[in-house]
């Protein structure tokens, strides 16, 4: 309770409104009555609550007011405490009964500690009075009787004495029972007093003292309390609250893990186990963890602290993997910082997330690049709404020179005369004809615009004019317009529209019409005309047999045509090759033989026509065997070109089932080349050794962008990172020893001036303080002046008195009697000790030529007036020794009290001077040469004085002394 007075309080405290008057026994059949007034709690009467401490004093005590029931005193801890021992004393009658509460939650609840009572089944009939045996209970202890010991002796409260029959480890026991943050007296029923006769005893509660003994509670995680930092406790508090914590615990209690020490459960220490708080392991990226009861258990009760705000672009309950976005550098440690992923957001699958292992993007189906940020070849408009990323080209075959569009747009690349972001329509003035676009053409004199239907290219044509580019004959009419058109000659019912042809004349015919002027049935559809229905199947079979047959009589009419002999032949007598040798010499000898008869007969012989059929049909027999054999040798030309086609297609399968088996492996090969060019060897490393620069992106084989080195007059790194560079550490280095040059010239310009500042500062103190101390010297010189008549004129009142016959003896006697009390004091040593310290500050003023210069006149004055205080002194040691022997010296003490005071200043105020005037005492050596036989000679003086002041003064007050011995004894 030292130090907590303030959170000590009463229900019922005597004398607060006005004074109260209370009675107790005294002796045998006597009271006494006394006063209680706590108006003022200072005072001998006051009775309040704060009394209770030991450091109150003896004779003092806290009382309540006349039969006030029940009164509770209260302590408010304000911190949680271990309390071990209660102890009460009572002044007067002990309480017949009284409950020891107390509060873990600051006064918000309070539970019963422990019932105490002289009778319990009286006072507290339900509660038992069986020593619990569990730590949530308690129980009514009896109370010695006090009936033979009018002075009954304290009681005392020890939170664990009543479970010490329990079986608990200590450390729980006090974890339960003894933590308190307030505790609580209820008195609930007053003592019994001695009855006599008449007038009856007060009956009140009255407590002599309260002490509580404890210390901070600490779980066992701490072996000493510390002062609270935050509280306006004053510094007499005896017991500290705030523990210093142990095993990375923390809090005004160690009630909790310390920060980045929560990866197992907070546990109260044990004899055998401190439950030492882990520190969290977050990698380096963090600074702050929190328990997580989950994990602990999923982790078998090994680990369950979470990181909290993991740093280095870091996630997951250790810090242990890359945040989205970002990726760690494979050559790296995992406490070093990661990096950003360079994913396009767009492009890249999981919103610009890559490989957290590699920094590899992953493209959406239709983009590529490094980092995802174009479109394949073909695709267009990045899109991070689209699962695919880019939508494919839609470029017209027909009309764009490409399938490939522009990537942003989607506009494709057209031909000559299209349009459109696809292609797929003509330009102004053209039209879509099955050959491409084509110009419209329209006839500037006969269209009403130059432009054409994009599908005919039919042009908007004047009245009386019709053709596609309006430069023809309207329908049913041919010819040339300019010239005069004609009417078709055509039947309506049979022609198409239109008629005929613009230009011949010729009618156009429906499907199935025939004729000249479309007024029949074609072949194939029977004469019904103008219906002309298509004729039965079996008219086009037999139509496609005589067809058959009138081409192959077509072909053989044509090959005999060709023939020698016959209708058309020359008649040369050519033969044709594949006959045997000998049937072309016999006809070749029949033909010559033919040819003579011939040319001696005028006439052609009767069987002439039969011997030129028999060598036509020679011939074509001839003829049909020679194409036979070409026939026949084509036929095993082409079988024996199948067994080659059977191997080539072996081989070509052969071929397919290895390009199948070694083309996967090719290819995997062949992306973690590029892979491993696209990660490996990284130079970032490098450039950060070289350089010092900071790169967003890897710097590999496979790409390396931008600058290696930061180019001249860039930052080297960056803004919150060191330099490590050779390069920007070498240029720092140079930088650094020019900086370290200019500042040493300052530093040495700064040091001149600062000395000859620190000089002129050191005269200007000295100058005034030898004007301070003639001021000094001035004053006192003056109060000494004014004290020394004050006690002249005392002397000549007390000697006026003295001498009065009509003084009263009563008050002379008093006179006489304070004289003959008067302690003497020591002597005169101690004012010559004073008259010699004065004499040594005196000594030590400075006698400096170069101060001299300025101060001379001033502390010449000064030295006049310390010889002028000197004599004063003395006079006032004559004076003051002669008349201790007839008045009280007190008065000339207080008279030089001032005196003594104004000299011990002038020796603070030298002290601080004495260093800065060491270098003058060489100045000032040969002054006190030549003042100290001056000195010795006054001080001679002044001795001899002094001895025949006081043999003077010793006789005249030896004679005023008798006198009054003898006034007072006759009186």
């Amino acid at each position: 309770l030292i130090g907590r007075e303030q959170h000590l309080s009463a229900s019922s405290t005597c004398g607060l409104l006005a004074t109260e008057i209370y009675c107790t026994p005294f002796g045998q059949m006597r009271m006494k009555c006394c006063p209680c007034d706590s108006q003022n709690p200072a005072g001998p009467n006051a009775h309040t609550i704060q009394n209770v401490l030991s450091s109150a004093g003896t004779g003092r005590w806290w009382q309540s007011k006349k039969d006030m029931n029940p009164v509770t005193v209260q302590v408010d801890l304000q911190q949680l405490f271990q309390v071990n021992n209660v102890m009460l004393s009572f002044k007067g009658p002990r309480p017949d009964a009284l409950v020891i509460e107390r509060t873990k939650d600051f006064g918000r609840t309070w539970q019963p500690a422990l019932y105490m009572a002289a009778n319990c089944a009286s006072a507290f009939p339900r509660v038992s009075t069986a020593t619990p045996n569990n730590l949530g209970h308690t129980y009514c202890y009896t109370l010695p009787p006090t009936s033979n010991n009018p002075l009954p002796g304290p009681i005392n409260y020890i939170p664990l004495h009543q479970y010490s029959n329990i079986n608990y480890p200590p450390e729980y026991k006090i974890q339960e029972v003894s933590g308190f943050t307030g505790l609580r007296v209820n008195l609930t029923r007053l003592g019994e007093v001695v009855r006599l006769p008449g007038r009856s005893p007060s009956r009140y509660y009255a407590l002599k003292e309260m002490r509580v003994t404890g210390s901070c509670f600490c779980y066992g995680h701490a072996n000493r309390c510390l002062p609270d930092p935050t509280s306006n406790y004053l510094p007499t508090v005896q017991v500290n609250g705030v523990c210093d914590c142990q095993h990375n615990t923390a809090g005004v209690n160690c009630e909790r893990c310390a920060d980045f020490y929560n990866d197992l459960p907070w546990r109260a220490a044990q004899q055998d186990n401190p439950h030492t708080c882990k520190r969290c392991e977050c990698n380096n990226h963090s600074q702050k963890c929190h328990f997580d009861a989950e994990l602990y258990e999923l982790s078998g009760r090994s680990s369950g602290g979470v990181c909290d705000g993991c740093l280095h672009n870091t996630a997951g309950p250790h810090c242990e993997r890359c945040a989205p976005n970002y990726y760690r550098n494979p050559n790296s440690d995992i406490r070093q910082a990661n990096a950003s992923c360079q994913c396009n957001s767009a492009g890249s699958v999981s919103g610009g997330q890559c490989n957290p292992a590699t920094g590899v993007c992953v493209c959406k189906a239709n983009v590529e690049g490094p980092r995802c940020d174009r479109c394949k070849p073909g695709y267009y408009g990045l899109n991070p709404s689209n699962p695919l990323g880019c939508s494919k080209c839609s470029c017209s075959a027909s009309g764009s020179l490409s399938s490939v569009c522009d990537a942003v747009t989607g506009q494709c690349v057209c031909r000559p005369n299209m349009q459109g972001v696809s292609c797929d329509r003509c330009a102004a003035g053209f039209w879509n004809s099955p050959t491409g676009c084509q110009p419209c053409n329209c006839d500037p004199n006969h269209s009403l615009s130059s432009t054409c239907d994009q599908e005919t290219g039919q042009c908007v044509c004047r009245s009386g004019f019709m053709g596609r580019t309006c430069g023809g004959c309207p329908d049913n009419t041919y010819g040339d317009p300019l010239t005069g058109c004609r009417p078709c000659r055509c039947d309506s019912t049979g022609s198409a529209p239109g008629g005929c042809d613009k230009r011949t004349g010729a009618c156009i015919c429906k499907p199935g019409v025939g004729g000249a002027r479309c007024d029949s049935c074609a072949r194939g559809y029977c004469s019904s005309f103008p219906q002309c229905p298509v004729c039965p199947s079996c008219f086009f079979s037999l139509d496609l047999q005589l067809q058959n047959l009138t081409l192959d009589l077509d072909r053989l009419a044509a090959r005999l045509d060709t023939q020698p002999g016959t209708g058309t032949g020359t008649g040369t007598g050519t033969t044709g090759p594949g006959l045997p040798g000998d049937a072309e010499d016999r006809i070749r000898n029949m033909e010559d033989t033919l040819q003579q008869i011939k040319s001696f007969l005028n006439l052609p012989l009767p069987s002439e026509p039969l011997l030129t059929r028999d060598l036509n049909t020679l011939r074509s027999m001839r003829l049909i065997n020679f194409a036979r054999e070409r026939s026949v040798a084509a036929e095993k030309q082409a079988n024996a070109t199948g067994n080659t086609i059977n191997n080539s297609a072996t081989i070509r399968g052969d071929a397919l089932k290895d390009l199948d088996n070694i083309q996967p492996g090719n290819t995997d090969n062949l992306q973690k080349l590029k892979d491993n060019l696209a990660t490996r060897p990284n130079l970032t490393p490098t450039a950060v050794q070289v350089c010092g620069s900071t790169r967003l992106t890897p710097c590999t084989p496979q790409e390396c962008n931008g600058e290696l080195c930061p180019p001249a007059g860039a930052p080297p790194c960056g803004q919150s990172e060191p330099c490590t560079g050779a390069l920007p550490q070498a240029n720092r280095a140079v930088k650094n020893t020019d900086e370290v040059k200019t500042k040493l010239q300052q530093l040495n310009k700064n040091i001149t001036q600062a000395y000859e500042q620190e000089t002129q500062n050191s005269a200007d103190r000295v100058r005034l303080s030898a004007e301070e101390l003639a001021n000094r010297i001035k004053v006192t010189r003056d109060d000494l002046d004014y004290d020394l008549k004050d006690i002249k004129d005392f002397i000549k009142k007390l000697k006026d008195f003295l001498s009065d016959p009509s003084s009263d003896p009563a008050e002379v006697q008093r006179v006489c009697e304070a004289v003959l009390g008067v302690k003497l004091p020591e002597g005169a040593e101690s004012l010559r000790k004073k008259l010699q310290e004065m004499q040594d500050l005196a000594a030590t003023l400075p006698d400096s030529t170069r101060v001299l210069k300025e101060a001379e006149p001033k502390l010449e004055q000064a030295r006049r007036l310390l010889q002028d205080a000197e004599r004063t002194s003395k006079i006032i040691l004559s004076l003051s020794f002669s008349l201790s022997l007839s008045l009280s010296l007190s008065q000339v003490d207080q008279s030089l009290a001032p005196v003594d005071q104004l000299l011990t200043d002038v020796g603070l105020l030298l002290q601080p001077m004495r260093p800065l005037l060491e270098e003058l005492k060489g100045d000032v050596k040969k002054a006190r040469e030549e003042t100290g036989e001056a000195e010795k000679q006054a001080g001679g003086a002044e001795l001899e004085a002094e001895l025949a002041a006081t043999v003077h003064t010793h006789t005249h007050t030896h004679t005023h002394l008798s006198t009054c011995t003898n006034t007072c004894m006759h009186r």
